[in-house]
């Protein structure tokens, strides 16, 4: 197993560290996706670690009240653009929630009355409406399914991150996996931050 990590994500690689651990892989950090600032800004500063037109923020699960705990997960890296009223949104979901590498896309129209941007993909819809510091986009992501979330990666993750119990976080994921609805929180104030990812090198790594 290698363990390989640039300094902006060193940070933050210990989510990570027990899932590779348990899956045999090696971790490196993921890239800029190199959007283009035409038309859009980070709007929270620069610094190393922050990527531009990308954003931090959290993704919410709607849950009964017992899990409400368990159901909010950190996202470090969400792009977020608006060119000539096409509002265009991607981010991975949390590896905490559904135990491996789901990227989610959706691009669509800005209604500027209204402040709100109706946007689909592949895997769904996502309405969001757009505030002066934040942008909360509702979600429904039928096109997930079959998601065949990894379990054991999540509670692997649940016991090493979340303070309560790791069974909390497996019925919150399994829940999704089951009808995937979220609601993704935008910190416009918060730059965004290469997350690491895990990559399988099937055990060769040193």
């Amino acid at each position: 197993m290698s363990l390989r990590f640039s300094s902006s994500v060193f940070a933050s690689a210990f989510v990570t560290l027990a899932v590779a651990g348990a899956s045999g892989c090696s971790i490196e950090a993921a890239g800029s996706s190199g959007t283009s600032s035409t038309g859009a800004s980070n709007g929270a500063g620069g610094g190393v670690n922050a990527l531009a037109n990308t954003y931090g923020g959290t993704y919410e699960v709607p849950v009964p009240v017992e899990l409400t705990a368990a159901a909010t997960f950190d996202v470090t890296e969400i792009e977020w653009t608006v060119v000539g009223g096409t509002a265009h949104l991607a981010y991975n979901l949390p590896r905490a929630l559904v135990g491996k590498a789901v990227r989610v896309d959706f691009t669509g129209p800005v209604d500027a009355a209204t402040n709100v941007a109706t946007l689909s993909g592949a895997a769904g819809t996502s309405t969001c409406q757009i505030a002066a510091t934040s942008i909360v986009c509702n979600e429904t992501m039928q096109g997930l399914l079959p998601l065949n979330s990894d379990l054991t990666v999540v509670e692997t993750l649940a016991a090493a991150t979340y303070a309560g119990p790791a069974a909390d976080r497996i019925a919150v994921a399994n829940r999704f996996a089951g009808d995937p609805i979220g609601i993704a929180h935008i910190d416009l104030t918060r730059p965004g931050v290469a997350e690491p990812v895990v990559v399988d090198d099937k055990g060769k790594g040193k």
